[in-house]
């Protein structure tokens, strides 16, 4: 296991499949540095941005130059809110990963040389850093379906069979 911090840029969907797989507070026991740009914070409900920002999220606000960079994107990539740019642009300029279930943003992310993971690698690690056993992983992620996470299936199918045999 890596024995240092990573920083991660965010965007709203991680958050919410994770509110609703009941494993908001395990995130954070990874050694983790989670940042989410100022638009994400605010506009999440469920879970508040205000809670994830008690438990560690860093909120950052974009210059107006990055700003002007979302603007650009939205015309380049008019499928993924202009919420969630703000956090691929973040990404980029910081040069760190982005954590987005979002498909069309992970193309888009892709396309400007941001390397990007999802929430399957994020409860691939929880699991990993052994904040949570197998079982707990394989629940939470058939709550996250129930709640209408799109993930796909052989990759969801892959980490029931792994985690039923733990």
């Amino acid at each position: 296991m890596v024995d240092f911090q990573q920083e991660f840029v965010t965007d709203s969907n991680i958050w919410i499949d994770f509110y609703f797989g009941e494993l908001i507070e395990e995130v954070f026991k990874l050694p983790f540095q989670f940042i989410a740009p100022d638009v994400i914070v605010e506009e999440l409900e469920q879970p508040s941005g205000k809670s994830l920002l008690s438990l560690g999220l860093e909120k950052r606000e974009l210059t107006a130059e990055l700003v002007s960079q979302v603007e650009k994107l939205t015309h380049m990539y008019p499928r993924p809110s202009i919420n969630d740019l703000f956090a691929l642009v973040l990404a980029k300029h910081l040069k760190i990963v982005l954590l987005t279930g979002d498909g069309e943003l992970r193309k888009a992310a892709r396309q400007e040389g941001v390397r990007v993971h999802g929430v399957l690698w994020l409860l691939d690690k929880v699991v990993q850093y052994q904040v949570i056993v197998p079982n707990k992983a394989a629940e939470a992620l058939r709550k996250m379906l129930a709640h209408g996470s799109r993930l796909p299936q052989s990759e969801i199918q892959k980490r029931l069979r792994l985690w039923r045999k733990t």
